[in-house]
Order: structure tokens, then sequence, then C-alpha cells
């Protein structure tokens, strides 16, 4: 209050000399509150300028090897992310490329300032650069997707163009088929590894067979139906509950007799794999026990070992059909084999080791629409424990990452938190995990993923 009226007095004296220097002091410090509004704005813009160039800049340097699209896709990028924060239109953005591996990016924005605007400054010019190398670095990438019945429709279409989304983003830079190789894993109850790998020393596949049987029991033949009514039908399809109608009828029997029928017992392999006793099960090694064969299961489109040809793995994704239940660490298991040296598959180099003087990234990504329905009863997986298909899904996803691999994992609308966590527990990182609610955040999801992994650098 002593202050307050101190000030009163100051303000009220009558002689010029202390009313002109109050009032010159009142314009200092209002235009020294205006500097340091203006200047924390701007320093804020700034920084934002500088984050959306450098995204900008990387999301060009995918198509450097086509120099005519570098400016489009570099303003593309920035203004999806510009404009959704800023109400600073006024950008110059210029992205050219200055060496067969570089770009370089500058931005200059012009801020309108506001109380700087009591000193003459109308406006503020703020500017970045960046600049991306495209680093020749070497990955090998698993994608291991889910395609069980859950998936049919539009999920599999997204899931479609996602993946080929991330196969075309990895292949965009120079000379990326000589530093890049992908290899894909569909799974869902089971994993096909494909009919020629059936004699291999790593697998136990029993001999195609057919065998004459009979089946005998006691039953009386069936004299009427009664009472016939429609009735609706409570079923699951891979977790997801779902009903139909169907009719009912109550049925009457005759005497009932022991009869005998002939039949042929069919055995046939299509290729797909089951489990090995834990903890082999969670572990990429010791396949002098060999992996057992199931029979007369279904398993989808065969593995796709790691390679460099875009248009194969194009066509692979392509042919994508969705079926069956779902029981992930059958495609974690064997999205690991692809990327090891070792059999069962061995395309891949090995741990540690360096190409062209480079080290090899391993990287896995996991994409699943929802949790574990099925468990092992080994060798099969045909149980319905999920307590336990998660607890091996955990032990897998750790000694994964124990190799040095870096595993992205993907929900595609999962309503089960805990599925979402195990998820995101999987990952290496938190910033490795997306949610993805629909399909274009889906795409997005792969999207940013492969701008993760692909050999490009920020260079300053």
């Amino acid at each position: 209050m002593k202050a307050l009226r101190a000030l009163a007095a100051f303000s009220g004296r009558q002689d010029g000399g202390v009313a002109i220097i109050f009032g010159l002091s009142i314009l200092v410090l209002g235009l020294a509150a205006g500097l340091a509004i203006d200047y924390a704005r701007a320093f804020s813009i700034e920084t934002s300028l500088r984050a959306d160039l450098d995204a900008a800049v990387l999301g060009a340097a995918s198509s450097i090897s086509d120099p005519s699209a570098i400016q489009a896709r570099a303003l593309s990028f920035f203004d999806d992310n510009w404009k959704r924060k800023h109400a600073v239109s006024d950008v110059v953005l210029n992205v050219t490329q200055t060496d067969h591996t570089k770009l370089t990016g500058t931005a200059t924005a012009t801020m309108p300032t506001t109380l700087m605007r009591l000193g003459g400054f109308e406006t503020m010019t703020l500017s970045a650069t960046s600049e991306v190398e495209v680093a020749g670095g070497n990955v090998e990438l698993s994608l291991v997707l889910d395609t069980t019945a859950s998936m049919a429709g539009s999920k599999l279409d997204g899931l479609k163009e996602a993946a080929k989304s991330l196969i075309k983003t990895a292949y965009e830079a120079p000379d990326a088929d000589q530093h890049v190789k992908i290899g894909i894993v569909p799974f869902g109850q089971y994993v096909n590894v494909g009919l020629a790998n059936r004699t291999k020393s790593w697998m136990s596949v029993p001999s195609d067979s057919s065998t004459p049987k009979q089946w005998c029991d006691t039953y009386g033949d069936e004299t009427g139906t009664s009472n016939c009514r429609m009735e609706t039908i409570n079923a699951t399809n891979d977790g997801v509950p779902y009903s139909y109608q169907q009719e009912v009828c109550d049925h009457s029997y005759g005497p009932p007799s022991y009869r005998c029928t002939d039949y042929t017992e069919v055995m046939t392999w299509n290729g797909c794999v089951g489990s090995r006793d834990n903890p082999l099960d969670t572990l990429d090694e010791q396949y002098s026990t060999p992996v057992p064969g199931v029979m007369n299961a279904s398993c989808g489109s065969e593995i796709t070992p790691l390679s460099n040809d875009k248009v194969t793995l194009d066509g692979q994704i392509d042919a994508l059909a969705a079926s069956g239940d779902t029981y992930i660490p059958t495609g974690l298991m064997w999205g690991w084999s692809v990327l090891s040296k070792a059999e069962p598959f061995d395309e891949a180099v090995d741990y540690g080791a360096r190409v062209d003087g480079k080290p090899v990234r391993k990287v896995m990504v996991l994409m699943t629409d929802g949790f574990n329905t099925l468990s092992p009863i080994y060798p099969e997986h045909t149980g319905n424990d999920t307590m336990q298909a998660n607890t091996i899904t955990a032990g897998l996803c750790t000694n994964i990452k124990g190799q040095d691999i870096d595993i992205y994992t993907v929900a595609f609308q999962v309503s089960d938190n805990s599925i979402k966590d195990i998820l995101e527990t999987c990952a290496s990182s938190s910033s490795k995990f997306f949610d993805a609610t629909d399909s274009d955040e889906l795409v997005a999801a792969f999207r940013n993923i492969a701008r993760d992994f692909t050999p490009l650098r920020l260079a300053r």
C-alpha cells in the first residue's frame, strides 16, 4: 500500500520535469514488455519452424531419386504439420538436392509483432536451415502381420495399403535395394513355412497318408422332426462376438442299433508349423530338436524370407488372405527366425556383422488386431488359455530384444487394454508402439516406422 501511495504521489506531482520522466519511464517499460513478449513468441515459433523443416526435409528425402518431386513433397509434409499449429502462414520453404546423397532446406517466416509495433517494428523475420543425408545404412526387416479371420474385409485392405506404403518408402532412396532387405511373416493360428522345407533337418513332418478306417457306434435312425423354429445363435470369430439366425427342430429317433461305417482318413501337410515344447518355443536355437509340422491345418500365405525385390514383396502383400484365430507367439517366433543367420532361414547376416563397413540394423514390425484367442497344447495351438499365451508372447519379446533387434508394435482397432499393454511393453520403446484406430492411422503408423528405419539422418 505504501508503494501505491508513493506512486500516486509521484504521478500527481505538478512540476514538469517529473512528469516528463514519468512518461518516458512508462514508455520504456511498455516497449521492454512488448519486446519480451514478442521475442518469447518468436523463439517458440522459430523452434517449431526448425522442427517442421527437419520433418519436411526428411520426408522429401524419400524422393531423392526423383529431384523434380522433392519440393512438392517437402511442401506437403511441411503444410501438414505447420498449418495445424500456427496462424503464421507467410512461410517461404525451399528444399534442394545439393548432391547425390544430400538435401538442404531453408524456411523463412514473417511474424507480425504486437507491442513492438509501438517502436515501429511491425514484423519479425524468422529462419531455419536443415540438411539430410542418405547415409546408406543397412537394414534387415521382418513384417509380422496378423491375417486372422477378424482382419477380413476393409481391415485387410488397410493392412495391405499400409505394408505396401512401408515397402515403397523403404526403397525410394538411391541404391536402397543394396542396403534394405524385408521379410514377410503372415500369422494366425499357425505360420506357413512352405512345403519346400518339409525335408529340412530342422523340420519334423509325418508323411501324407490315406488310411482306410471304420467307425462303429450305437445310434437310432431319425423318424421325424417337430417344433421347428428360428433361433439366434451367439458365436465368436477370432475372439470377435457375432450372432446369426438358424433353424432348430426337435428330433425323434427309432430304436438304437449297433452299426459300422467305412471311411478314409486323409492326413495332409499344408506347410503349417506348431511349437516346440517350452522353453524352446521362445528360443531361436537348438534346432536339433526340430519344429513339428501340423497335419490337416490351414495357415494362409507362406513366409517370404528376406528379399530386396520390391515387386516380389508387393506381390506377397497382395496375396494375403484372412482366416483362422490368433496366436501371436507363432508370428514373433518366425519373424525372429527370418532375422537370424542360423537355420531355419539363413538369408540374414550374423548379429553384429557389418556390410560394406557399416553395421546392419535388424528390425521387426508386429501388427495385430486383437488378443491371443489360442494357446499351445504342444505341438498344436488349440488351447484357450489366454494368460499362458500372453506370458509366452512377453517372453519372446524379451528374448528378441535381447538380440538387439528393434521391435515396433502396432495395435489395429484393438479394444482389449491388456494386449495393448503387452504390445507397448514388447516395443523397444514407448515411441515405437502405435495404436491405430482406423486404416488411415494404420497407414500413417507404417509410414512413420519406415521413415524411422530408412537410412536417412539429419546432417545439420
